[in-house]
């Protein structure tokens, strides 16, 4: 993604961050299922994991995360101050919280964590840029730490593509939003570069994850897991 068009997404997502988490909620097919298999999937059996969330917005997954682990230690990283700013009112009074404004792509994670999840930000950036980040994942986390992706991909074939891409605009026009909404996530939209699902399952090998698995499939929604 060009500098261009990365200030052109991170001003969309601004502009729509005081609606996003409850037009998120309708958009995403089985929302509560999909956000739930990732939860699961971070019983560590540890009391206080140190979390990353790469790309956390307004705070959704991470409220999820802390209902979970609430003596974990937070780190919050996105490019939409807008949509930290919720997040941060969300935990207001937590002290075990970090937000971080900036590129995911460019910040150092400063430090080593137990658990980094992304949910539904990652498939925006260039298929490089994603091979290079689940590197910096991999380092960036402990022996036995997780990595937990809920993102969406592309469909392995051009008439798998057409069949993702029809069930998801029915479930976008079947959400009953305001047409300004229906708008800004159509045109969202338009800055999304998923890669196949194989792609993906590649990257995290070549990158060192051990166990990496899918733990949730919707069309192209998906739960992709790594530990290192």
């Amino acid at each position: 993604m060009s500098d261009k068009d990365q200030n052109l997404l991170r001003k969309k997502f601004d502009d729509a961050a005081s609606d996003y988490d409850k037009n998120r909620k309708t958009i995403i097919p089985n929302f509560e299922v999909y956000y739930r298999t990732l939860i699961e999937l971070t019983d560590l059996k540890i009391d206080n994991p140190r979390i990353l969330d790469l790309g956390a917005g307004t705070g959704l997954l991470t409220y999820l995360l802390w209902k979970k682990h609430p003596q974990a230690q937070f780190q919050l990283v996105d490019m939409s101050q807008e949509m930290l700013n919720i997040a941060k009112n969300r935990f207001s009074g937590q002290k075990n919280f970090e937000y971080v404004n900036n590129d995911y792509l460019k910040y150092d994670f400063g430090g080593l964590f137990d658990i980094i999840v992304s949910s539904l930000s990652i498939h925006h950036l260039n298929h490089e840029n994603i091979e290079s980040l689940y590197q910096k994942v991999y380092d960036h986390l402990k022996p036995d730490g997780i990595f937990l992706n809920a993102d969406q991909v592309i469909g392995p074939s051009p008439y798998s593509e057409d069949i993702y891409k029809e069930n998801w605009l029915e479930v976008i026009d079947n959400a009953c939003l305001q047409e300004d909404d229906k708008k800004i996530i159509l045109e969202r939209m338009e800055f999304d570069n998923p890669a196949t699902l194989e792609d993906n399952i590649k990257w995290l090998k070549k990158a060192g994850f051990n166990d990496v698995d899918v733990y949730y499939k919707y069309y192209n929604f998906v739960v992709l897991y790594g530990r290192k």
